[in-house]
């Protein structure tokens, strides 16, 4: 098994990243030779998609923006599961999650990810209910069925001030026996 981890938030050791470990620890605990990339997209050199098509140009086939993605493209490419983390701000993903997703949009193409397994992992803010999970869900689920990954679990804790993941025993461990049974 090989999972690309992509950490979308630009905090580390906050809530996010706390939840995504939390969900690693689980894989890793289940199967012990699980190849696991976890990227920090905050500390990545991503340039924003600049819509050139010229990743579905036949003749040409791939992104030609020469940033720090070029060396994702690989890890996307051997990943069997591919985990999406991000906090969900004003009704949305994180941007740097946004542009990671955005420069994906050439691999559809080529078919490397049909069948791949997605799992989206994401923390918020607010009362409940509140609109913005389901939204950066479903516009996920979107992306995933264009692309060709099969999204198979979404895992969503509501965080505020007073509730941080790292405080919260419950919300880590059901997202160690999410990994766990992934």
């Amino acid at each position: 098994m090989r999972i690309l981890a992509i950490q979308g938030s630009p905090r580390v050791n906050k809530n996010t990243d706390i939840l995504l470990d939390k969900f690693l620890d689980g894989i890793k605990d289940k199967n012990e030779k699980c190849k696991i990339n976890k990227i920090f997209l905050q500390e990545k050199n991503l340039q924003w998609c600049k819509a050139c098509n010229a990743c579905k140009n036949k003749e040409i086939g791939h992104c030609i923006i020469n940033d720090d993605m070029q060396e994702i493209y690989p890890l996307i490419s051997d990943a069997n599961i591919l985990v999406l983390a991000t906090p969900v701000y004003w009704w949305s993903m994180s941007a740097q999650l946004k542009t990671f997703i955005d420069r994906i949009y050439g691999l559809s193409n080529k078919k490397q990810l049909k069948g791949k397994k997605c799992v989206l992992l994401m923390t918020y803010g607010g009362a409940l209910p509140n609109e913005g999970p389901r939204i950066v869900e479903e516009t996920i689920k979107e992306i995933c069925n264009y692309i060709g990954l099969k999204l198979v679990d979404v895992y969503g804790v509501c965080t505020d001030e007073e509730v941080q993941v790292s405080d919260n025993l419950k919300v880590q461990e059901e997202a160690y026996k999410l990994g766990y049974n992934i």
